[in-house]
């Protein structure tokens, strides 16, 4: 009985020095990656890279996103009600671009029917929409996009990414719908 309970003490005192000797690692670790001293860091040279060029600067920056001109705005917002609502499909068919076209593989009659590659919300009873921009260039905006009801409907709030191309130039120059989806994941129906 004695040996049994040495052994079952034993094992508990090795199991508490291992975690105890788990913690001092990850504490010591966490301290010289994420906010210690640098001590750590600087005592052994990273020699795997090539030196840097005199003007190097490392400094990361984001680059700078062009100014999303109202056409480009106008142009998501007329499309965001033709298409996505269903309000007016010739319309949505006149903002969409080939390529957008092209992922439905439908004639303009087909496509007239409402069966396009662009997820329906009602835009009927639509309170609003904020934009953010994700990607501007000259020539090339994708916007995220929330939609909301108005006040006592049933319709959830819901983000879609829309990309917009700009085709022709100057006073021919306007903006089509190349990309139409919603953002994030689905939700998971509940079982039951």
């Amino acid at each position: 009985m004695r040996e049994r309970l040495s052994a079952i003490l034993s094992a508990r005192a090795f199991t508490v020095v291992a975690a105890l000797v788990l913690i001092v690692g990850v504490v010591a670790f966490a301290t010289v990656r994420l906010g210690g001293d640098g001590e750590a860091e600087s005592a052994a040279p990273d020699t795997t890279t090539a030196p840097a060029p005199d003007d190097f600067n490392p400094t990361v920056t984001e680059p700078a996103l062009s100014p999303v001109t109202s056409e480009a705005r106008v142009a998501a917002g007329e499309f965001i009600l033709a298409a996505a609502g269903r309000e007016d499909l010739p319309k949505a068919w006149k903002l969409t671009h080939p390529e957008l076209r092209a992922q439905c593989g439908c004639s303009y009659k087909e496509w007239l029917t409402g069966n396009i590659p662009v997820q329906y919300y009602p835009t009927g009873n639509l309170d609003g929409a904020a934009f953010a921009v994700d990607e501007s260039s000259p020539r090339r905006v994708v916007l995220e996009v929330v939609l909301t009801a108005k006040a006592g409907e049933d319709v959830p709030p819901q983000s879609f990414f829309i990309g917009l191309k700009a085709v022709g130039k100057g006073t021919k120059l306007s903006w089509l719908v190349d990309y139409w989806a919603p953002s994030g994941s689905p939700p998971v129906p509940q079982s039951g």
